[in-house]
């Protein structure tokens, strides 16, 4: 059987949107983490830092910084140099967020704050596109080894 060479697919709108949506992530988590590291009682208020891990807005804001920031960047870059495993970092990264926003409201309390709410469906959206980037994929994989749909 012939194997069909398929070029590389250009970026698609999936994956041109979870760009953006990572880089607006880790922007929105690189200002917070300052602000934490910088002003954390003056910006929280002492209830609030009371509740956080170890009562410390640096180790709150280094984690943010961290998992919110870093990790969507080194994702951002990885898509861009269109390393195979940015589609699971991908994954990684939404499900971070989802994460990241569990433990924070069972550490400062229920009911969520709006934007927890909506970071929590940022997190999901990003999975979501995520999940659907990698089937693309794998579906565009095949069709270069030269395998049949549906076999």
């Amino acid at each position: 059987m012939a194997t069909v060479e398929v070029p590389d697919p250009v970026r698609t709108p999936v994956r041109t949107s979870l760009l953006w949506l990572e880089a607006v992530l880790a922007v929105g988590a690189y200002g917070g983490a300052t602000g934490l590291v910088v002003a954390g009682p003056e910006m929280l208020g002492d209830a609030v830092v009371a509740d956080l891990p170890f009562a410390s807005p640096v180790f709150a804001g280094i984690a943010l910084g961290i998992v919110n920031g870093l990790v969507p960047t080194v994702v951002f870059l990885a898509e861009l140099s269109r390393a195979r495993w940015a589609a699971v970092g991908h994954v990684l990264v939404g499900a971070g967020l989802v994460s990241w926003i569990v433990v924070q409201v069972a550490f400062l309390g229920w009911p969520p704050h709006w934007l927890q709410i909506a970071y929590f469906v940022y997190g999901w959206v990003i999975v979501g596109l995520a999940v659907s980037a990698r089937g693309r994929h794998a579906r565009h994989a095949g069709r270069v080894r030269g395998e049949q749909p549906g076999a």
